[in-house]
């Protein structure tokens, strides 16, 4: 059996590996951490990054923004 988790640190706790030895019960396993890069993950997709980039484009160029009315947050 395999699996993969994708969380952010914060939400390690006892829980967790509570869980990942009923899941793995009486199995040796091996655990691998690294640290992942969100923009890197969207980018494995060539739509995903089309719209990644095109929204980038649009922030350097000042096109397509919405401007959030301040008084709306105070």
């Amino acid at each position: 059996m395999q699996a993969s988790f994708i969380l952010d640190s914060n939400e390690l706790d006892y829980s967790f590996i509570d869980k990942l030895k009923v899941m793995f019960q009486n199995k040796r396993i091996e655990l691998s951490v690294f640290e992942t890069d969100d923009t890197e993950y969207l980018c494995t997709s060539k739509t995903n990054k089309e719209l990644l980039l095109t929204s980038i484009a649009n922030i350097d160029n000042g096109d397509n923004l919405v401007i959030a009315d301040a008084k709306l947050f105070k």
